[in-house]
């Protein structure tokens, strides 16, 4: 590996910053999300997940542009070079938006799934109530006797 050069210093810089920006976009969906479904706006949800989801092509395109810059600044960290405040600040920032959104994200993965569970047990409590009225009215002849004695 090369040693790190104060215009990579900067480049990495900017591109720990735009990551970052990218990261509390994410930040700031993944919290909608849970107000979404707290109000079960699930068309809104899916919206939310779909903007979540350009983010995350978005970082993983600025990680193809910054791997080789923070593998150089690994290496010559490493080798007692010293470390770069700036970038070190950016990278804990990145690492404190990606740990909350993950447990925030776990959370709305079990709202979501206690939400899926409740709708099934729902549709098949309706689908036994359906099933029951059938039976019922195929067990109840249809003849006037049954509602007028007098014929």
């Amino acid at each position: 590996m090369s040693k790190i050069t104060s215009a990579d210093i900067e480049r990495l810089s900017k591109l720990l910053g735009d990551e970052l920006e990218l990261h509390k976009g994410i930040r700031k969906l993944t919290e909608e999300q849970t107000k979404l479904l707290t109000k079960d706006d699930i068309e809104a949800f899916n919206s939310s997940l779909d903007k979540r989801e350009e983010l995350i092509v978005k970082i993983k395109g600025l990680h193809q542009d910054s791997k080789p810059l923070m593998q150089s600044y690994a290496s010559t960290s490493a080798n007692g070079d010293g470390k770069n405040s700036k970038i070190e600040q950016l990278k804990s920032e990145i690492r404190e938006n990606v740990e909350y959104c993950a447990k925030l994200n776990e959370e709305n993965i079990l709202t979501m799934r206690d939400k899926t569970e409740n709708q099934t047990k729902k549709i098949d409590e309706q689908s036994a109530k359906r099933k029951g009225i059938g039976g019922y009215a195929q067990s109840v002849p249809n003849t006037p006797e049954m509602f007028d004695k007098k014929t």
